[in-house]
């Protein structure tokens, strides 16, 4: 069987114990000849092969519980909390669903992410080995690109694009699609010992790191009830608290920098939404051209 073909059935196997377990031997055996087709069967044998490989390609776990009586994730609440994991085992479902869809392949529409992805594995590869880049990168804001020097210190997908955070002259935000040229040194850097990526952008909606106008403060919106919905299902930000809730709105709190982008999202959300707190916030969007949104 070749690479691809091993791949789904890892992908399948670790999709179906973390979202039906605790599962038997047996069910998992007979979903798997199932999916895959009469004469395909999971052996014992083969089963543990699959735990192992699961293990060494995901750093995910399987184990059988005595208490549940099946198989799990042995580390369910660690994935779910971790974001990367968690987002590799949607990432080759849905691949792997896409891939054994191909009489379907014109009823599946996806978003299109232009953003550099070519640069990914060499970024990914400097990250882990410490190694400075060599970049040329042409951002919106000058006529020429320019070529310097920088330390990946992690990098963020967001909004259909993907960004590197570098050192540079300063930690800095670049876009992988301005990226013009990009090639590993022979210098290395050493990462401070307490950056966390996670926790650096914790204060902030997206990829904007700074603003000269807000620090990280309490920002209060009223939404009305049909944007409230969605708001429930998919927060702007992990700190989203819904303090107040009625028939005809609902008021969410946050404590985040109201940097740039989190303006432009709330300005995509229209005359759904109303900053409350604070007034500088409300002077800023309307200074920005917001204000025929209501006191938006």
């Amino acid at each position: 069987m070749s690479t691809a073909g091993l791949i789904n059935r890892y992908v399948w196997f670790v999709t179906t114990i973390y979202n039906r377990g605790p599962i038997s031997l047996e069910d998992i055996q007979r979903r798997f000849e199932s999916h895959f087709g009469l004469g395909e069967e999971l052996s014992e044998r083969q089963f543990h092969r699959y735990t192992d490989a699961v293990e060494e390609l995901f750093d995910i776990e399987i184990k059988y519980s005595r208490t549940q009586r099946g198989y799990v994730i042995a580390d369910r609440e660690g994935i779910d909390n971790m974001g990367m994991r968690k987002w590799l085992i949607q990432t080759f479902s849905v691949n792997n669903i896409l891939h054994e869809s191909q009489d379907l392949k014109n009823r599946i529409l996806l978003e299109d992410v232009p953003s550099g992805q070519q640069h990914l594995t060499t970024i990914v590869d400097a990250m882990r080995e410490s190694v400075v880049l060599l970049m040329t990168y042409h951002s919106f804001h000058r006529e020429e690109p320019s070529t310097f020097e920088v330390e990946p210190y992690c990098v963020k997908l967001f909004e259909q694009r993907w960004y590197m955070l570098g050192m540079s002259d300063k930690l800095r935000i670049y876009a992988l699609d301005r990226i013009k040229a990009l090639e590993p040194t022979e210098r290395t850097f050493k990462l401070p010992k307490k950056f966390d990526a996670e926790k650096f952008f914790e204060d902030y909606y997206g990829i904007i790191i700074s603003d000269e106008d807000f620090d990280v403060e309490s920002v209060a919106l009223k939404v009305d009830s049909r944007q409230s919905k969605y708001l429930r299902t998919l927060p702007l930000h992990h700190t989203q608290v819904e303090m107040e809730r009625n028939e005809e709105y609902s008021i969410f709190e946050y404590r985040l920098c109201p940097s740039f982008d989190f303006r432009q999202k709330l300005l995509s959300l229209g005359k759904s939404v109303e900053v409350l707190a604070p007034t500088k916030l409300i002077a800023k969007v309307r200074e920005e051209g917001f204000a025929e949104h209501a006191q938006f």
